[in-house]
């Protein structure tokens, strides 16, 4: 039971990297199709929420491979 929580968290970490890093590259798609006030906007939210998606993501994988470890050495 507890492996399969483990495995949840690898695998929505490794999702929260993709989709911070579709997020990030969507900001250049934006940028060219809408110039303006609305377009820095635009821009400045996906690379925030990019961002932001990529540490929760590394910080999951992280705790995966911990709690991987430590019963590794049980």
């Amino acid at each position: 039971m507890e492996e399969d929580h483990i495995m949840k968290k690898l695998k929505a970490g490794i999702t929260f990297i993709v989709l911070g890093n579709v997020l990030y590259v969507a900001k250049d798609f934006f940028t060219n199709i809408l110039p303006g006030a609305f377009s820095d906007f635009t821009q400045g939210f996906l690379v925030g929420a990019g961002v932001g998606m990529n540490v929760v993501g590394i910080i999951l994988v992280f705790i995966y491979l911990a709690r991987v470890e430590k019963k590794a050495e049980q």
